[in-house]
């Protein structure tokens, strides 16, 4: 099982860590880390890219991804790293606060849409990205409301409003979010304890990515477009603002 870092604090640039296997393939190596702050995508947020560097050796990490709970590095190898080395992996910052802003941005869209349109309104997946992102949510969002929902973003990120992360057991964390218009769905099935991302007193809802610590570091989020998907679905694609 691998240590992770970015569940204990999300801003974490740099780490040490002991290497505890390599795997080496045609093409790539695979290196797994006693603890890490990589984060190994999920919930729509990418991985994390980076380097890691050991005495001997540099693993240019290109991607991560969990399995079992151990998080792999995954990249090209220059030099020697072997098991038992002591690395220092350094996150390419830059993109990953970036997507940090990004995703807390998608949740205060979540709450502006269900502001709008009503606490049973779903979430239908998205995707995040460096530059833009998407949300689709089971209503009806037309050009207009776009306006709506901007105005709620702009406030929500000028109030500075703290965002915290809660651990829950099940039975807790269902009954927490249901006032939020949140529920449990299958991705939780087996899961006895449930992280919680709240934006204090607004809107909580489980998530296994990581976020800023205020609403006011995201900056900005600007609405872009609004797609049908068909079947009830509209998708919202956005981008940050610096």
């Amino acid at each position: 099982m691998t240590r992770l870092l970015y569940y204990e604090n999300s801003y974490i640039k740099e780490f040490d860590a002991v290497v505890s296997k390599v795997i080496q393939e045609s093409d790539e190596t695979k290196i797994v880390l006693d603890r890490t702050a990589f984060y190994p995508g999920g919930g729509g947020q990418p991985c994390d890219t980076g380097v890691l560097v050991g005495e001997n050796g540099r693993l240019n990490v290109v991607r991560t991804y969990t399995e079992k709970d151990v998080v792999y590095h995954v990249g090209d190898l220059s030099g020697e790293i072997k098991v038992g080395d002591s690395v220092k992996g350094i996150i390419d910052w830059d993109r990953r606060y970036r997507l940090m802003r990004m995703h807390t941005g998608a949740h205060i869209l979540g709450y502006s849409v269900k502001k709008v349109f009503g606490l049973n309104v779903g979430f239908h997946g998205g995707a995040l990205g460096v530059d833009k992102s998407h949300d689709d949510f089971n209503t009806k969002i037309t050009r207009d409301d776009l306006s709506r929902l901007q105005e709620i973003i702009d406030d929500v990120i000028a109030k500075s409003i703290p965002v915290i992360v809660l651990w829950m057991d099940r039975k807790a964390a269902e009954d927490y979010i249901k006032k939020y218009g949140e529920k449990l769905t299958f991705l939780h099935e087996g899961i006895e304890k449930i992280r919680i991302v709240e934006i204090k007193d607004l809107y909580a809802v489980p998530c296994g990515g990581t976020h800023v610590k205020n609403t006011s570091e995201v900056k900005g989020l600007r609405l872009l477009k609004r797609e049908s998907k068909g079947k009830g679905i509209t998708r919202i694609r956005y981008t940050l603002v610096d």
